[in-house]
């Protein structure tokens, strides 16, 4: 069977490395790798990026949490802008791309808690005190979870096209908002995880994938799939923790908008971004709203919403992201303690 394998779905760790470095090759700064122990010889891998323009006393810094099915390597066109005046991290989560795939539970509240208990090894791992944490869409919600236990270690945080923010829709308010396709592709995906047909189709698996997500090609670049493919086929336990989570692929069992008026630390100021084309903003438009008026009057809640960008704002439209993120983090600079006024823009 190991034998077999290889020739069946062709990638291996070093076709994996080698995909990302390919990409991170385009980086104009210098990076170091980290690769920090969780227990029972896991391993959280991260990317660290010291300040181009330190400063005294240092800025505080910033962490990156990716999303579903990708890995550091979706911030590519963010790293370099971001790190300008404070150290950076963007780490793998566990499970996903070159961190190691440890095993998940089988219970949405399980797995969620076991990403939240690893994110928080690798804090201790890594020595950070307090941070600016922002989360990419499975991320974001990761990152809400990781601030509902350790408030104190965040001091801004920021949710980049989060998921799993708004309840799951009925029945039959689906068949009256959305087309056959979009219900069919929903009903396969609460069916079979996610990446099963890129694995079950072997040795084509490659070219399914570059003909089938063009536009992911387009947004970030066409070699940014070589990496989705070998991070995805092999031993995928990020993604089966991640479908015990989520109802339908596109919701999740435990949204978050139920629980953030109570388990949110009220001081803590939340940014979200969203792509105004973003398929997980179009499944409730009124989200962001929603959250603000979920949390504690006062508490602080800053909006943005780029215009014509889809769900990976950060690479469909990098500048104004990273231009917006770069507003938020004056913000913080400025602040004395972690409580602002609330606020939109």
């Amino acid at each position: 069977m190991s034998d077999w394998l290889p020739s069946w779905r062709p990638t291996s760790e070093a076709q994996l490395e080698e995909a990302e470095k390919n990409i991170l090759s385009s980086l104009s700064s210098e990076y170091r790798d980290l690769y920090v122990p969780i227990g029972e010889g896991a391993v959280i891998r991260c990317l660290v990026m010291e300040p181009q323009e330190p400063s005294f006393p240092e800025k505080t810094p910033l962490v990156l949490i990716h999303g579903f099915g990708c890995g550091i390597v979706q911030f590519f066109k963010n790293l370099d802008h971001l790190h300008r005046d404070r150290r950076l991290y963007a780490l793998d989560l566990p499970g996903f791309a070159r961190s190691t795939r440890i095993p998940f539970p089988e219970e949405a509240e399980a797995v969620e808690a076991a990403f939240v208990s690893a994110l928080e090894r690798w804090r201790e791992g890594v020595g950070l005190e307090r941070f600016v944490l922002l989360g990419h869409s499975l991320g974001g919600f990761l990152s809400l979870s990781y601030s509902m236990t350790h408030p104190y270690r965040v001091r801004h945080l920021i949710l980049d096209d989060p998921w799993g923010l708004v309840d799951p829709i009925a029945e039959e308010e689906l068949q009256q908002k959305y087309s056959l396709l979009f219900r069919s592709i929903l009903k396969i995906a609460s069916r079979f995880k996610p990446f099963d047909w890129i694995r079950g189709t072997g040795p084509l698996g490659p070219h399914i994938l570059r003909r089938s997500r063009r536009d992911l090609g387009r947004v970030f670049r066409e070699d940014f799939l070589d990496y989705v493919y070998h991070s995805n086929v092999q031993n995928p336990t990020g993604e089966e923790g991640y479908f015990c989570m989520q109802h339908r692929f596109a919701w999740a069992k435990r949204p978050m908008l139920h629980r953030i008026g109570t388990d949110l630390n009220p001081d803590l100021p939340v940014s979200i971004i969203y792509g105004a084309r973003s398929w997980v903003y179009s499944l409730d438009k009124s989200v962001m709203e929603l959250f603000s008026g979920a949390r504690p009057e006062g508490s602080y809640v800053g909006t943005y919403l780029v215009d014509d960008a889809t769900h990976h704002v950060h690479a469909h439209k990098p500048e104004e992201f990273n231009e917006t993120v770069r507003e938020i983090l004056e913000i913080v600079d400025s602040s004395a303690d972690m409580t602002y006024c609330r606020a939109s823009t």
